[in-house]
């Protein structure tokens, strides 16, 4: 299962800026949150919303997504950087999904 964040950066927030935040915190959770894999950044280069990027994260199972957000709310530095990462990112154009792939 994909879990998928489609959203943009907030005025004035930097690519690298963002792209070094968001590996710092990458890098930080990694092999910490069980049925959680490796996150890929993808940015849209189009002309109607040059910024929009989208954050794709494998997970085992939709009790990843538990286990990731109780680890949030137990690891202070985790924590920290979640909320440090989050100030980047415009939430009012934000928006979530999970995927599953259904093989033919």
């Amino acid at each position: 299962m994909l879990y998928i964040i489609y959203f943009n950066l907030k005025n004035g927030v930097s690519d690298e800026e963002f792209v070094k935040k968001s590996k710092e915190f990458s890098d930080y959770y990694e092999g910490k949150v069980e049925g959680i894999g490796s996150g890929k950044l993808y940015r849209h280069h189009n002309g109607a919303n040059p910024r929009y990027y989208q954050m794709h994260t494998e997970m085992k199972d939709y009790g990843t997504w538990d286990r990731f957000l109780a680890f949030i709310e137990k690891d202070a530095k985790g924590a920290r950087l979640f909320q440090e990462w989050r100030k980047l990112v415009d939430l009012n154009t934000h928006f979530d999904e999970f995927v599953s792939e259904i093989p033919l």
